[in-house]
């Protein structure tokens, strides 16, 4: 379960969003999203984890997962069930080290046809919710000089797929907020880092672009690799994020994309003359 496995031990997570609703990908009894594979790799590795998802069935079902931990339901969007995850996590384990704030709602209107509602939605669940959850565990991580953040963000708050303005500008959002606290309270022990996402086969994408054959193919095309990422590697980036393996890694934006963001997409050369 990861490369580096064991370090955590004594270490309390906190995943926000990290169930998972399907669908699975075949053969999967249990469907793997980013959250729930980071939360199975946290505990795999020491640490007591703590989970939120809107269902608290979905939270419980990562527990079960992690053979232990503490399933909380809590809404991203809403300022109390934020604090309250926090709450119940220092009141269940006595302190927060890590908190991966991995809740994000997609979005698919483009400038034109964006909706308010649609707009506030993935700000208040995909930025809102996340620095009001690091607010919330600040104190505690600043009384015992140290903490450390992941946000898991994707390549849209960073290149323009030119589908989802309200997704796109949350996850810019996101990234600056990361940025804020890595700035901020380094010097007092506190990290925080991004793990930027480019096409990984997890539930959410597989919800938003489909199953089927030529739709997993055409994604896996999209990578100088031809494969799509997975949550396993999800799973162990987040790992070394979390970990002091990366104890000198602060406000970066760790891509895991294949290598898509640094692919020149030049035109094919001419066939060759007869």
């Amino acid at each position: 379960m990861g490369a580096i496995a064991g370090t955590l031990e004594g270490k309390v997570a906190l995943v926000v969003g990290g169930g998972a609703d399907g669908p699975p990908r075949p053969g999967e009894t249990v469907a793997m999203g980013n959250g729930r594979s980071i939360a199975a790799r946290l505990g795999a590795a020491g640490a007591s984890v703590a989970v939120t998802d809107i269902a608290l069935e979905r939270a419980q079902e990562t527990v079960d997962v992690i053979g232990a931990g503490l399933a909380i339901r809590a809404d991203a969007g809403i300022e109390a069930d934020c604090r309250g995850a926090v709450e119940q996590t220092l009141a269940a384990f006595g302190r927060i080290d890590i908190v991966v704030a991995n809740v994000a709602v997609p979005g698919r209107m483009p400038l034109r046809s964006q909706t308010m509602e649609d707009f506030e939605r993935a700000m208040r669940v995909n930025v809102t919710g996340h620095w009001i959850t690091a607010q919330a565990a600040l104190p505690s991580m600043l009384e015992q000089g140290s903490g450390t953040f992941v946000f898991v963000g994707s390549a849209a708050g960073i290149q323009s797929p030119g589908r989802s303005l309200a997704y796109e500008v949350s996850k810019a959002g996101q990234l600056a907020l990361m940025r804020h606290i890595a700035v901020r309270y380094g010097a007092r022990g506190i990290r925080s880092n991004a793990l930027v996402l480019g096409v990984i086969d997890s539930t959410m994408v597989r919800r938003g672009f489909g199953v089927d054959p030529v739709a997993e193919a055409a994604r896996g095309s999209v990578s100088p690799m031809r494969r799509q990422g997975t949550t396993d590697e999800v799973g162990d980036a987040a790992l070394f994020l979390a970990s002091d393996a990366s104890s000198y890694v602060n406000g970066q934006s760790l891509m895991l994309d294949g290598g898509t963001s640094i692919a020149w997409p030049a035109p094919s050369a001419p066939a060759p003359a007869p």
